[in-house]
């Protein structure tokens, strides 16, 4: 069975450098706008690679956009989004494989130009583990 243990987000939505570790039983919870179908839609991003599914959780219909999450979509008038310019985000997913006994990566990298423009790649990193600083920097 392979199971999640580590997520580092980098410009994700409000997550400027986030790792987060998960253990054998992990409960989100917090009150509405604290991030959780932003973890959740993280998660889908890199496994199904797809972005036609954001936030689900909350009926949306589809509402969220890959642009919002790297750009940090605010809802402002005046400032739609907290990035401008060139921004790339970063998703990764680690995992332990027990029959292996071997840790791997799974991820995704999205560069973007401007509003609309993004590129994104993905990539799998065997043999490897996201780094033990589990720090956590958040726009707000």
């Amino acid at each position: 069975m392979k199971k999640l243990t580590r997520m580092k987000l980098i410009n994700w939505h409000r997550f400027n450098n986030c790792t987060i570790e998960f253990g054998d039983s992990t409960l989100l919870s917090g009150e509405n706008g604290a991030g959780k179908s932003t973890l959740l839609d993280a998660i889908q991003f890199v496994i199904i690679c797809s972005t036609g599914y954001f936030n689900k959780a909350a009926h949306e219909n589809g509402k969220r956009r890959l642009t919002g999450y790297i750009r940090c979509k605010t809802g402002k008038e005046n400032q739609p989004y907290e990035r401008t310019g060139e921004i790339s985000a970063h998703v990764a997913l680690e995992f332990y494989e027990e029959s292996k006994d071997k840790y791997f990566i799974i991820g995704a990298v999205v560069d973007s130009a401007s509003e609309g423009q993004e590129t994104t790649v993905r990539y799998l990193m065997e043999n490897t583990r996201i780094s033990d600083d589990l720090s956590c920097t958040e726009t707000r």
